[in-house]
């Protein structure tokens, strides 16, 4: 057999582990309910439950009926990127930027792919624990050399520790709301860290999906509204309109050198976003009376999910849980609960095993990186009240 020389990034990009865990619970899914008559609580994955705003959907029928399929504008339609100017100013406090400050992507994903290839095989850094795909795909795909700085009690961050990690740093990827944590970094965190990065000439990369999940009356402060150049931010509206299938993100930047190489890539990879869509999207971000009701909607649904779970795995004696202030996912401390002679792999897969045989699927915490191994991330996006309870005893009896 020919040993052909693959691109050794691309060799080194792997699936979401939340991909495996999902199928690992359909293969035993049906054994469990044989043994014991019920489902799976299902906990792993990030997806949304509700669905699209219907006049996000009528907006796309109308485009569609307009005859909007011909090849998109390069870099997104002025559509589009006006009504991401719009919601900037209304929903970020974000001033001062125009269309060619802008690049229009596939989903989220694109845009931080994009942001990241801009720096290949340069150093990075960014918080423990961290999103998994930013691990398993975006580094090793752009050969970025990685490193994670752990957030302390509470998910506090230790700056004097991020400062050394910043020397020599091409760019600091920051998540807020943060997935797994669901930590919402506050405006003094953000503009500290943003100092940190200017006192490094180091870019910020900043992936803000979860900007409209939050909770508490909570406000998401957006690292775009900042005046220094060399930000970068990530955008989608998979989270804030029920839009995962739709694809639709965009980037953000006033260095306007970045849209410039990033339009070119955006164009070799997939040649724009389909155009009939970015007249959807620029509905439902122009849309400030709409979005704000079907917004509403969804977050009081998922705080009452959050505040039931919150309340069960609070109860158990031992656990290490923190409230989350956005996004839709806990991420607590098993440690107590894991004998003090396991470790390695054994020790990762520990917690995250005992709940598959209690039926309850959940993602460890080693996916996310170095120094949670102990932790197990639960989502509360697609589960309603009632399995929310059936998982909260499941998990309590692992923890007698």
């Amino acid at each position: 057999m020919t040993d052909y020389k693959f691109s050794e990034n691309l060799l080194n990009v792997r699936m979401s582990p939340i991909v495996s865990i999902s199928e690992e619970v359909r293969k035993l899914a049906p054994e469990f309910k044989s043994r014991t008559g019920k489902e799976f609580v299902l906990f792993q994955r990030g997806e949304i439950d509700f669905p699209t705003p219907n006049y996000i959907v009528e907006a796309a029928k109308k485009a569609l009926d307009k005859g909007l399929t011909k090849y998109p504008k390069s870099g997104g339609e002025d559509v589009f990127k006006e009504a991401i100017i719009n919601k900037l100013g209304y929903f970020n406090n974000a001033t001062g930027f125009d269309n060619d400050n802008i690049v229009c992507t596939y989903g989220g994903q694109e845009s931080l792919e994009l942001s990241f290839k801009l720096f290949e095989g340069k150093k990075g850094v960014g918080f423990a624990p961290c999103w998994s795909c930013v691990l398993e795909n975006f580094v090793p795909y752009c050969g970025t050399d990685f490193h994670q700085v752990p957030l302390g009690d509470d998910f506090s961050i230790d700056y004097d520790r991020l400062d050394k990690a910043l020397e020599g740093a091409s760019f600091f990827y920051l998540n807020t709301p943060q997935n797994p944590t669901g930590k919402l970094f506050t405006k003094e965190e953000v503009t500290a860290v943003v100092e940190l990065c200017a006192k490094h000439n180091a870019f910020l990369i900043s992936d803000e999906a979860y900007e409209a999940v939050l909770f508490d009356g909570e406000k998401h402060f957006s690292p775009t509204s900042l005046e220094y150049e060399n930000i970068i931010s990530t955008f989608t509206l998979s989270k804030t309109f029920s839009m995962t299938g739709w694809r639709l993100g965009y980037l953000v930047t006033r260095n306007k050198q970045i849209p410039k190489l990033l339009k070119l890539g955006n164009y070799t990879q997939t040649a724009g976003v389909t155009t009939f869509l970015q007249y959807a999207a620029a509905e439902a971000l122009n849309n400030k009376e709409e979005s704000r009701k079907a917004i509403n909607a969804m977050v009081t649904e998922y705080e009452k999910r959050r505040d039931l779970f919150y309340e069960g795995l609070a109860s158990i004696e031992g656990l290490g849980v923190t409230k989350p202030k956005g996004g839709f996912y806990f991420f607590p401390d098993f440690s107590n609960f894991i004998p003090q002679n396991i470790s390695g792999e054994e020790r990762k897969l520990y917690i995250y095993k005992l709940l598959l045989n209690e039926g309850v699927a959940s993602v460890y915490g080693s996916c996310f990186g170095n120094y949670f191994d102990d932790y197990i991330r639960f989502s509360f996006s697609t589960t309603p009240v009632e399995s929310i309870k059936e998982g909260l005893e499941r998990i309590k009896r692992i923890c007698e």
